[in-house]
């Protein structure tokens, strides 16, 4: 089987073809101990009553209890090294991981606390990424992993994600959805349903090579025969309710607003929470065990916790936080053919085959087969190796 790497949370995941080894990111590690020496230090000046009169216990409190968020965003192969992107805590960068070396310092690529690095896709020297600036809008661009040039390739009011490079050469495809708003021109949190583009950086020449009315069509990637692959999935969650329930919930839906408000309240006044915090929390990039709370993944608003518990009933086993609405497809001259239902992200192997993941197993399909490799506490980024090769050219795009 081909080699594969991964993120895990705020891990890099490398399978060999037999077993899993998972490397920390030395970045994040130092960011985190830089954020606990900051508090250790900084003790001496909070302590004593002067410092609890002053209001200043409170602030060195809430320093304390500060969370630490971090994720990997995107991966790629270069050679026996993995290029990975990472956020954390509002910074982001691309770095250089040598696996095979493991007392190797990280090689630098690009830090910045102005934008976000989300997926990568390698063609050479050149990486494909998404460059997000603010909520609700991204672009796509490439980056020179030698000079650590990020040229920005696409612009305006869209969520332009998932690049990758073209059977064609000089062609980068990604998917595009307008950004939703209302009069007031703020955002909605919904978006029109994504479609592929490629853009010529020749020419700088834009044109759509699918699009469906009422499904998202994202993460456009090329095997090595030129097929085209993508993830598609309403463009709307489901809508799942009924009356009778609804009226049933009414009354205990009031009660959570009013706690929730009280809640809020107390947070903002007293700078302390009517519940006592756990691990996990309301973010899942914590990996809890279920994934708890709600993600932006695509466009998309998931409520993790709901969809795990939904998927565990029908999959024993292997249930994943992602929508079965959600399919891998291949478009072929015949049309789409299903490869498999909840699927987040892919990776293409030579021989045929597919590795997937449902955000917390990785699967292995092909032939209709699918197979689980392994288990993780959060998985939305996969690459092997032959993604870093360019496929040939087939279909005119």
């Amino acid at each position: 089987m081909e080699k594969l790497c991964f993120g895990d949370g705020e891990k890099i995941g490398v399978f060999d073809g037999g077993k899993i080894s998972l490397y920390e990111s030395e970045y994040i590690l130092r960011f985190r101990e830089y954020a606990a020496e900051r508090v250790k230090n900084d003790e001496w000046k909070f302590g004593g009553d002067g410092a609890r009169f002053r209001g200043d216990y409170d602030l060195y409190n809430a320093r304390k209890q500060e969370e630490v968020v971090a994720s990997v965003n995107g991966v790629a192969w270069r050679g026996e090294k993995v290029v990975y992107s990472f956020t954390v805590n509002g910074s982001s960068g691309v770095y250089c991981k040598d696996i095979a070396d493991k007392k190797a310092r990280e090689e630098h690529i690009l830090s910045t606390s102005d934008e976000e690095i989300l997926s990568l896709s390698r063609g050479g020297n050149l990486l494909a990424v998404t460059v997000r600036r603010d909520g609700a809008t991204s672009s796509v661009g490439t980056l020179d992993m030698d000079t650590s040039e990020l040229r920005t390739l696409t612009e305006g009011d869209a969520r332009d994600a998932d690049p990758c490079f073209s059977p064609k050469p000089n062609v980068v495809c990604f998917d595009s959805a307008g950004v939703g708003r209302n009069a007031q021109g703020e955002f909605t949190g919904v978006y029109a349903p994504a479609a592929i583009c490629a853009l010529d950086l020749d020419t700088m020449e834009l044109k759509e090579i699918a699009a469906e009315k009422r499904s998202a069509l994202v993460k456009p990637k090329f095997s090595q025969d030129g097929t085209l692959y993508y993830i598609k999935r309403p463009n709307r969650p489901e809508k799942r309710g009924n009356v009778l329930s609804d009226i049933l919930l009414f009354p205990f839906r009031i009660l959570k607003a009013i706690f929730g408000f009280l809640q809020a309240f107390v947070a903002i006044f007293g700078h302390t929470s009517l519940t006592s915090q756990t691990e996990g929390g309301d973010n899942p990039a914590r990996g809890r065990k279920t994934d708890a709370g709600k993600l932006w993944l695509d466009g998309a608003l998931l409520d993790a916790d709901r969809e795990y518990k939904r998927n565990a009933k029908k999959q024993k086993g292997e249930a994943g936080f992602i929508p079965l609405s959600w399919k891998l497809v291949r478009r072929t001259a015949q049309g789409e053919e299903e490869i498999k239902s909840g699927v987040c992200d892919y990776a293409l192997c030579k021989d045929g085959g597919v590795y997937c993941t449902n955000g917390r197993h990785i699967f292995y399909v092909k032939d209709g087969v699918s197979r689980k490799i392994a288990d993780t506490e959060k998985c939305l980024c996969l690459a092997t190796e032959s993604m870093a090769e360019a496929p040939k050219e087939v279909f005119a795009l």
